[in-house]
């Protein structure tokens, strides 16, 4: 009998050692799976913000970019909730477990909160936007950017936060937006273009301001009257009436400079270098 009590006396202690080591495992992987999950929040509501952040650059709708706004600050609101909670349990762990675990866990750090205030003030003093994007680099990044914000009205409209016409609305308007800085950015390249006498470069511009028009899937009066103007400036080009396309020293100066930083790397259907994904997949 005293082998068995001895051997009780010392296996209940050692089971009860391995229970709590099981149990502050999990505790800890929960804390980390929170930590994750903030950290992923963080990470999208930081995407969201540079998106609208160009937003801002490129366009002028402040309704629509306030009620982005809401949704980073919402995103960022979420993070530190999660983060909070992860903090105050391994702060309670901390606190009941260190006498007995004799090593204390590594309490999670909490991102500062997010302040709106700056984006606020600057969608009130309404700056003005850019209406020529700069290089087929930058036309990429803004396709990405767009999307970004296309796709997030989807998921503001399932939370209710803004309503299904609202979303609607919005959505014709950004791609309305976007096509326009597109077909404007490479009609302002092949003027550039037209400009130095490139006369294959400029025809491949304006080929492609003319397709995204005609390829576009929403109708709008104007439509018809921009395809007409830039199939005659297609066909000045050609019969080399070069003063018939407009003045383009000021756009020279800044596409030229852009253009000439483009990498030669890939081109696509148009003889012009870019992603032939990004023309293909624009929301």
């Amino acid at each position: 009998m005293s082998a068995i009590g001895l051997v009780i006396s010392i296996a209940i202690p050692l089971s009860l050692l391995m229970l709590g080591a099981v149990l502050y495992n999990k505790n800890l992987q929960k804390q980390q799976v929170r930590q994750n999950q903030a950290r992923m929040v963080r990470q999208k509501a930081g995407e969201l913000l540079e998106a609208l952040e160009y937003l801002i650059l490129v366009d002028n709708h402040r309704e629509l970019q306030r009620a982005v706004l809401d949704r980073v600050v919402e995103l960022y609101d979420r993070a530190a909730e999660v983060a909070g909670k992860a903090k105050g349990k391994a702060a309670t762990e901390a606190k009941n477990g260190n006498s007995s675990s004799g090593n204390s866990s590594t309490t999670p750090e909490v991102a500062a909160a997010f302040d709106p205030q700056p984006y606020i003030e600057k969608l009130e003093s309404d700056p003005p936007c850019r209406k020529v994007l700069k290089s087929d680099r930058e036309l990429r990044y803004g396709r990405r950017q767009f999307s970004m914000i296309l796709k997030t009205l989807g998921l503001m409209a399932k939370k209710r936060q803004i309503s299904e016409t609202a979303m609607l609305e919005y959505r014709r308007y950004l791609k309305m937006v976007l096509l326009e800085r597109e077909v404007d950015t490479y009609t302002a390249q092949g003027d550039v273009a037209a400009s130095r006498g490139d006369v294959v470069t400029a025809a491949n511009y304006f080929k492609a301001a003319r397709k995204l028009l005609i390829e576009f899937d929403i109708q709008f009066p104007e439509k018809n009257q921009r395809v007409r103007e830039i199939a005659e400036k297609t066909a000045a080009l050609y019969r080399g009436e070069q003063n018939e396309l407009p003045d383009t020293s000021e756009k020279s100066d800044n596409l030229s400079k852009a253009l000439s930083r483009e990498a030669a790397a890939e081109t696509n259907e148009f003889g012009m270098p870019s992603d032939p994904s990004g023309v293909k997949k624009r929301y």
